[in-house]
């Protein structure tokens, strides 16, 4: 579970109970406490609204013909995304925030829970399904959020981004999607029947909701195949995965239009699993934490890293010098800039060219010094942060240090390695300079 969902612990139900009375009939006492039976349908829409009028103070109305959604699991998906755009918190000027949410439901839990945690979002909230955009067109307008979220019906002929195809100066800063996982009724059927255990929940979604021609897998390729057109008109394409094997597909679709910034993510609630995929046309990179995990079974599916971490040997009474240190390192890169965001602990490098390689100094040496102009000040070639990790090892030194670059903007791979690469070996050479004498 994402490490600011609250519901890592899990709720006390009579407390629950008192702030939302509904679910007091729900309540049932077992030998090591409360919970309730999350195979009765009835518990499981009470606590779904439970949850969201205490900790959100959203009003939700779940029609009994369409999907219940949990809310734990929803929001994973929501924090991680707020993960995702927050790698642009870098830039002077951090705009509002537009998301586009695919197949919102009758609930629209998506827009509603993302627009109560951050008041800069927006949202386009899309559906094929009559009923189900009324009651979401409903849910928005009690919640007091029809400003904020537009809700606008498509088809299953249309294109699965609509708005942006129908708005060619639409930008959108991501999209979100929880696909249907079936292709069919009888693939649902012969889902339940495969599972070794009888499942923790009760289903409570419509067809409309669950199944889709081709599957979950068909479904997201098709969302690839449509943003290769879109391009960087939406910064981060998104979409949830209910079944791993499909990430296989996704991420080969991904390889086919060679896009090499993407993510995977893996979502676990108790028993339940579900993954998802990122994916971009920008130069906007993400950190390993928030783009890779350590599932082996899908390794051989993972991005390459943006997140480089090199080991420096330092005794712990010196750790306090190492910021002083890695400054002066940054301040000798000819035509850098480098600012010390205090709030995250990590210097921030702006370069517009490799000015720190043999081969580069030797080119340059006897050369004029180049201006930058104004367009490669406002846009370089290379962002990324560094900064210093420390973690306890349990030993007699008592900590471990790593000086940690983070690529955050940029093309050219090969630039930002370069950069980190020559980084750590100087400031491995001032340490041991510096500090050896203390060793």
């Amino acid at each position: 579970m994402h490490p600011r969902n609250p519901y890592r612990t899990p709720p006390d139900f009579c407390k629950l109970a008192e702030a939302y009375p509904a679910l007091t009939p729900c309540i049932i006492s077992y030998s090591g406490g409360f919970s309730i039976d999350f195979k009765n349908e009835t518990s499981q829409r009470r606590l779904t609204e439970a949850l969201l009028h205490r900790d959100f103070e959203i009003s939700l109305n779940l029609p009994l013909n369409r999907l219940c959604p949990p809310v734990p699991n929803r929001l994973n998906y929501v924090l991680w995304i707020q993960d995702v755009i927050r790698t642009t918190e870098f830039l002077e000027h951090t705009p509002p925030v537009l998301g586009l949410d695919i197949g919102t439901g009758a609930s629209a839990i998506y827009p509603l829970l993302s627009c109560r945690l951050d008041s800069a979002w927006s949202f386009i909230a899309t559906d094929v399904d009559n009923f189900s955009l009324s009651c979401a067109q409903s849910n928005v307008e009690q919640n007091g959020l029809a400003d904020r979220i537009q809700v606008f019906q498509t088809t299953p002929e249309a294109p699965i981004f609509a708005p942006l195809h129908q708005d060619p100066d639409l930008r959108a800063d991501f999209t979100m999607c929880n696909p249907p996982f079936y292709s069919s009724r009888e693939d649902v059927v012969a889902s339940v029947d495969s599972k070794e255990f009888e499942p923790n929940a009760v289903c409570t979604g419509a067809d409309v909701e669950m199944i889709t021609e081709g599957g979950e897998a068909s479904f997201v390729r098709r969302m690839v195949d449509e943003s290769a057109k879109i391009g960087e008109r939406c910064r981060w394409y998104t979409s949830m995965l209910g079944k791993m094997s499909s990430m296989t597909e996704i991420v080969g679709a991904i390889r086919e239009h060679g896009i090499q910034n993407y993510g995977i993510t893996e979502f676990v609630q108790g028993s339940t699993r579900r993954w998802a995929v990122v994916w971009s046309f920008s130069d906007f990179r993400l950190s390993d934490n928030v783009a890779r995990i350590t599932n082996p079974q899908l390794q051989t599916l993972m991005p390459p890293r943006n997140t480089l971490r090199q080991p420096i040997q330092v005794p712990a009474q010196n750790v306090g010098r190492l910021n002083d240190i890695l400054s002066e390192v940054l301040a000798a890169v000819e035509g850098a800039r480098v600012v010390d965001d205090n709030i995250f602990s990590r210097f921030i490098i702006y370069a517009n060219k490799n000015t720190w390689s043999r081969a580069a100094r030797r080119k340059n040496k006897h050369a004029t010094p180049d201006t930058p102009s104004a367009e490669e000040i406002l846009a370089p070639n290379l962002i990324c942060s560094m900064r210093w990790i420390f973690s306890e090892t349990g030993d007699a030194e008592g900590i471990e240090t790593s000086l940690e670059c983070q690529w955050m903007q940029g093309k050219d791979r090969s630039l930002f390695e370069g950069f980190a690469s020559h980084i750590s070996r100087k400031v491995s050479e001032s340490v041991r300079m510096s500090l050896g004498r203390e060793f």
